[in-house]
């Protein structure tokens, strides 16, 4: 029996060349004695907000995006995330985003693992389904490719069952959409040109931290070059720690 559900959800456009310039995996692990509380807060937070489910691109207004994120720092829960500038890809070795989201996964599943094994711990996956035959695609190559191959630095004896759900119907793959849209906003230029940093800086505490550090464990980006400019960034921030 598994003792943690490892919910994992996206934010962005990983397409190269087009859409964001950012793409976010994450990774929401829950243990599942705190799964009912989680659940509990959501419907909370839904029935305020008067919102059949919460996905922060359609809830778009800064004081609810707020109110959401404070409500849930009140939760268990830790997360991971990997970033993608799709500006700075390699399409000699990565040519297509199929083949950039498979290694993308890889990253984000060596990290919960070590994370597991930290605990002794075993846990089910859960992916943020999409309603297309990607979905069946990807758990199968989870499964028979990504956890069995043994150059990974993925220990699969800490993974049991791999399912994907619809996020409206699975409250907490909606917690993994906040954590991965609030990740996502700090770093993503809008329209007006600039990046809202004060929803994941609020949620911090729940990221992962390795031995202290939390560079490379729970915020990695995909090659060291994506790491942005600190000044430029700053530059676009409009709200900051």
């Amino acid at each position: 029996m598994s003792d943690y559900t490892v919910y994992i959800d996206e934010a962005g456009d990983l397409g190269i060349g087009r859409g964001t310039r950012w793409f976010v995996l994450s990774a929401v692990i829950v243990a599942k004695e705190d799964e009912s509380a989680i659940r509990e807060k959501m419907r909370q937070i839904k029935n305020r907000l008067n919102v059949r489910e919460i996905h922060l691109r359609k809830i778009s207004e800064f004081p609810k995006r707020a109110f959401i994120v404070r409500e849930l720092n009140s939760q268990n829960y830790t997360y991971i995330n990997i970033l993608v500038d799709t500006t700075k890809f390699d399409k000699a070795k990565i040519p297509d985003p199929l083949k950039a989201y498979n290694y993308v996964c890889k990253y984000l599943l060596e990290r919960v693992s070590l994370f597991l094994e930290e605990r002794g711990k075993v846990a089910d996956i859960m992916l943020s389904a999409r309603g297309t035959s990607r979905d069946g695609d990807l758990i199968k190559y989870i499964k028979e490719k990504l956890l069995p191959y043994e150059k990974n630095s993925i220990n699969s004896a800490v993974f049991n069952k791999i399912t994907a759900r619809g996020a409206g119907e699975w409250e907490l793959l909606q917690l993994a959409d906040v954590c991965a849209t609030t990740m996502f906003l700090t770093y993503e230029v809008n329209g007006f040109g600039f990046s809202t940093p004060c929803f994941s800086t609020a949620m911090s505490n729940h990221l992962y931290r390795y031995r202290g550090s939390l560079e490379n464990y729970g915020i990695k980006f995909f090659t060291n070059d994506m790491k942005p400019n600190l000044e430029q960034l700053k530059a676009t921030r409009v709200c900051s720690k």
